[in-house]
This record gives C-alpha cells, structure tokens and sequence, in this order.
C-alpha cells in the first residue's frame, strides 16, 4: 500500500504541475538587483532552489498533443499508471484522460455530474 501511495502522490504531483500555466514571465534584474550581485559571490556559485517543474509540452516530444508511454519515461509515477489512465487503451494519454484519471484518483467527479 505505501509504493500504491507514492505512486498517487506522484501522480498528483503531476496533475498539480501539468494544471499550472507552462511559464510565467519574469521582469528583468532591478538596478537595485544589480548592485546586489556585484558585491556578492559570483551567481555560479550559487545553487538553484528547485528544479523546473516537467509540464505536458516539456514530455510531448513529437509535439501531437497526447503522450505515449515512451514520453512519459522521464516521469517514473505516470508511466506506471499510463496504462489505468489511457481510458480509450489507444496507447496514447490525452490531457483530458490524464485530468480524469487524477481526478478519479482524489476521489473527484471530472464530470462535475455525480454518481446518480
């Protein structure tokens, strides 16, 4: 039960990430930030806090909208689970089935509709 938990952790991990936008935009350094730098240790030096978060176009690597379970290798949690989510068993995930299965993971309804 405790890999099943990692593995749905993961995956919400995913969805969490998947559902931001792909980039924010930044402003540029202030002068203020300029100044900062110059004084302090060289910006190589330094390390980064957190790594870039992998989105859905970052794993599309032929760029057709959907995933296929070799371009979800690099995210060890929804290539196992690739499978549960492709709901049309096309070998191929689509945004909405991967939103659907997340939310059939969470206990959500992705219809909206209830279990009547």
């Amino acid at each position: 039960m405790n890999n099943a938990s990692k593995l749905l952790s993961g995956a919400v991990a995913l969805g969490a990430a998947l559902a931001m936008p792909i980039a924010f935009a930044q402003s540029g350094p202030t002068e203020a930030d300029q100044d900062a730098t110059q004084s302090s240790a060289p910006q190589a030096a330094q390390p980064e806090a957190a790594p870039k978060p992998v989105t859905w176009a970052d794993l599309d690597s032929d760029k057709d909208g959907n995933l296929s379970k070799p371009e979800t290798a690099p995210v060890p949690a929804l290539n196992q689970v690739f499978d549960q989510a492709d709901a049309n068993k096309d070998g191929k995930l689509s945004a909405e089935e991967y939103k659907s299965f997340a939310m059939k993971q969470q206990g959500g309804d992705p219809d909206g509709a209830g279990s009547h």
